[in-house]
């Protein structure tokens, strides 16, 4: 596998299937099968609404290192809906960059076990973060922390029907700490499409901003319905055409 190619489709298709294997952990309470020429470094859990929840977990191999993060396939409006308003990203040295408070949330649950997993291994391997979904939220907020606060230079970020994380000031901050980054959209998916780029609060009448972060590689891929035009399943499906042309 190519790693200096941001766009490589093997890696595409490799780091999708990280994505469904959480899924397999979740579901399997934390049973999943490793895949063949990496080894289990971690597993982690984090909290989402007030419950303890297996959420990934750290592969590694002589090269490379792969954080793979669980999303949610089914209870999608939770991803527009809960806690919409904006926090600031504590983790980047400024109060100025705002994100999303319920992905802030689950990500701060599981912050500090991740970041002091990652503070233990080989910074000369190239690091790979990954998730769908919510996980393509926790995705892109870890490798912002991460390229800030731990010592890997070379952080590559492929996540797949991520919603729209934060502000524009995180969004730009974000791009340059992390340039090597692509989110995979399916335009049939509604989640890349949420929250909007304008949120008013009802009754306060604040108003926060989204903006996504670079770099999309979009596609159309209609699976039957709204749940499965979003599942990782459709998203692998499509980087395997992909990796066909």
């Amino acid at each position: 596998m190519y790693y200096r190619n941001i766009l490589s489709r093997e890696w595409a298709v490799f780091l999708a299937e990280c994505c469904q294997i959480a899924y397999d952990q979740y579901f399997q309470n934390g049973i999943f099968s490793i895949p063949h020429g990496f080894e289990l470094t971690k597993e982690f859990k984090g909290v989402s609404f007030h419950t303890l929840e297996w959420f990934g977990f750290i592969l590694e191999n002589e090269d490379a290192i792969v954080v793979s993060f669980r999303g949610t396939q089914t209870d999608l409006d939770w991803i527009s809906d809960a806690e919409i308003f904006q926090r600031p990203f504590p983790y980047s040295g400024s109060s100025n960059l705002l994100v999303h408070g319920g992905f802030l949330s689950v990500y701060e649950s599981m912050r500090d076990e991740l970041l002091n997993s990652m503070n233990k291994l080989d910074p000369s391997k190239t690091l790979f973060v990954t998730g769908h979904s919510l996980g393509g939220a926790l995705a892109t907020l870890f490798s912002l922390d991460c390229a800030i606060n731990s010592k890997f230079p070379s952080i590559y970020m492929y996540n797949y029907g991520s919603p729209r994380i934060g502000d524009e000031a995180f969004s730009r901050v974000y791009n340059e700490y992390v340039p090597a980054s692509i989110r995979f959209v399916n335009l049939a998916d509604l989640v890349p499409f949420v929250p909007p780029t304008k949120v008013v609060a009802p009754i306060s009448k604040k108003t926060w901003h989204y903006k996504h972060t670079q770099t999309p590689s979009r596609f159309l891929l209609t699976a039957g319905s709204i749940v499965k035009n979003h599942s990782i399943e459709t998203y692998i499906k499509a980087m395997k055409e992909k990796l066909k042309k």
